[in-house]
């Protein structure tokens, strides 16, 4: 049966406005390497049917077919030409259309009453939609589904149920990550580590983040004031997302709990943490605003000029290139209390809006998609690990470097580490932005790291602030 449909929830233009300058896609990178071209398959031949006896119950018609057009709001390198045409020859009675993903062009689309019916999303996103009732309420679906059995879901798609916007982990499921990666696993390029003279730590051992700032400094290089190689690297959008995980592991959250405010001054562990990454930008062991990259994080390990980098299995999938292949080696998540936690922080996927007029077409490719071929070439890719339990098998093992990642991969699962609680009144970007901006100022010592942390505290509350009057 197919579940209500909801009526298409429209967004007033000085909303949109306010949402589009606040709203900005979090950062592409987990598991979006091409995908392998799906092999043909061939139906098996139908056995001829013989005439039912004449004391037998006419047999029921079944279910028609899905009909629809889909416009889907994804990335081409996560879908490509030849699994479209696969799913459109499976199902003739659908047409799909692809607009790459933009944030403000779906907020823009969905203001105007033509949103797209599948939307591609991260985590940290999905309580804002679910505050602005954007999201479509799938379990009806997930329950008689024949390839999407809930009990097979990976935990990272936790990320897609909720009660409420702030209560994020069970209850109703919106969407599901497509695959995933405990996000704090560490990589090490070995020649950065024989050049400084610094013994590559076991992938057993578990560093503390104390460690991790020690091998930053001693696998940082310089030239004067020329950064040569820098000692560790991180993804800097995703600064907050780290500081909460941390502070999860001592019970406690950056945000109040009713997640009206941010609290960075008035919290001893928080400053401390944050203190942590402001002194790895002064020494300048990572990039920074005063000495950037030319490039990103990932692009700069496989060049050779970051000796440790912090992201999660993934990574594995690009880690070795013409420079570091055969010098890769995969570490455990550092902690910082010794209370471990290792989750997903991007948990990449997709939901379908609440205003599609089409969904069950648009139910018959998530399914595709979730389930299908596209799903069977994400797990063999090695670029995540997949969103279905049922696929794990499949991740590869074939050569030492993928059985090493697999092992510290399997250890970091076995955390099984509930998923943070992201908030619902401001966007993926918004305490990166803010941070970035004033830690500029402090880096180049026009502020200092107090003010630092109250500036930016001050902002990023306003922004909440707002949020909360435009969601209610």
């Amino acid at each position: 049966m197919t579940p209500k449909k909801r009526s298409p929830l429209r967004i007033t233009r000085r909303e949109m406005l306010k949402l589009s300058a606040a709203m900005a896609a979090g950062g592409l990178l987990a598991a979006c390497a091409p995908q392998p071209t799906p092999e043909a398959t061939e139906a098996p031949a139908e056995a001829p049917a013989e005439a039912p006896a004449a004391t037998e119950a006419p047999t029921a018609a079944p279910p028609p077919a899905a009909e629809g057009h889909i416009v889907l709001m994804h990335q081409r390198n996560e879908f490509s030409e030849e699994e479209e045409a696969q799913f459109l020859e499976e199902n003739p009675g659908i047409t799909l259309e692809l607009v790459e993903a933009d944030t403000q062009r779906f907020l823009s689309m969905y203001a105007a009453g033509n949103p797209p019916d599948l939307m591609r999303t991260q985590a940290p996103a999905v309580p804002q939609y679910l505050a602005r009732g954007l999201m479509y309420d799938l379990t009806p679906y997930f329950e008689t589904s024949e390839v999407l059995n809930i009990n097979d879901l990976a935990p990272a798609n936790r990320y897609y149920m909720a009660n409420s916007p702030t209560q994020i982990g069970e209850g109703k499921i919106y969407g599901m990550c497509k695959d995933f990666s405990p996000d704090f696993t560490l990589w090490a390029f070995t020649d950065a580590f024989g050049e400084a003279g610094v013994e590559v730590p076991e992938d057993t051992a578990v560093l503390t983040y104390q460690e991790v700032a020690d091998l930053a400094e001693q696998l940082s290089v310089f030239e004067g004031d020329r950064v040569v190689r820098w000692g560790f690297a991180f993804h800097e959008p995703w600064i907050d997302r780290k500081w909460m995980n941390i502070l999860a592991e001592t019970g406690q959250s950056l945000y109040a709990e009713d997640f009206s405010a941010i609290n960075l001054t008035g919290n001893d562990d928080t400053k401390e943490i944050t203190k942590w990454y402001y002194d790895l930008a002064a020494h300048n062991c990572v990039a920074n605003p005063v000495n950037p990259s030319s490039s990103w994080a990932g692009d700069d390990f496989c060049r050779g000029v970051v000796g440790l980098i912090q992201y999660g299995y993934w990574f594995g999938g690009m880690a070795e290139s013409d420079v570091t292949a055969g010098k890769v080696v995969m570490l455990a998540s550092p902690t910082w209390t010794g209370e471990r936690r290792d989750p997903t922080i991007t948990a990449t996927g997709m939901f379908m809006t609440a205003a599609t007029q089409v969904p069950d077409a648009a139910w018959k490719f998530f399914e595709y998609y979730n389930a299908g071929q596209p799903a069977v070439s994400r797990a063999g890719s090695g670029w995540g690990v997949p969103a279905l339990k049922s696929m794990y098998a499949q991740m590869p093992v074939e050569t030492d470097f993928d059985q090493q990642r697999q092992r510290v991969l399997q250890a970091e699962l076995d955390l099984d580490t509930p998923p943070v609680q992201f908030n619902p009144y401001i966007t993926e970007d918004a305490v990166y932005n803010t941070w970035t901006g004033y830690l500029e100022q402090a880096l180049n010592d026009d502020i200092t790291f107090d003010e630092l942390l109250a500036n930016v505290e001050r902002d990023v509350n306003t922004a909440i602030e707002e949020g909360m009057e435009r969601i209610g």
